[in-house]
């Protein structure tokens, strides 16, 4: 049985080396995904960064308005249903003016 070289599969070192540069280009696929992963992130995470910032504060702030509410529960229920009644109405008011 001769072998005809045109049909033959490739050798051994041929198809490593289109494996590797397979995998080559894949690094560096893998990098400028990475890269631009990173780069529309920045702005999260400086936001992020900028509110982590504050937290200690905000804590504090919670921590004493909830002082009330923990006293008088009553009025955050009333406050709740106001709100819900508020946004519900407004809803209705946007869907009848783009009528």
């Amino acid at each position: 049985m001769s072998r005809d070289d045109s049909n033959a599969s490739p050798s051994r070192a041929e198809r490593k080396a289109e494996l590797e540069a397979t995998i080559e280009q894949q690094r560096l696929d893998i990098l400028l995904a990475s890269r631009r992963f990173h780069l529309a992130g920045e702005r999260i995470d400086a936001g992020w960064q900028a509110l982590s910032r504050y937290r200690t504060p905000a804590l504090l702030a919670a921590g004493t308005a909830l002082i009330p509410v923990l006293r008088h529960p009553g009025r955050l229920a009333r406050w709740g249903r106001k709100l819900v009644v508020t946004g519900l109405a407004i809803q209705r008011v946007r869907r009848l003016v783009k009528r």
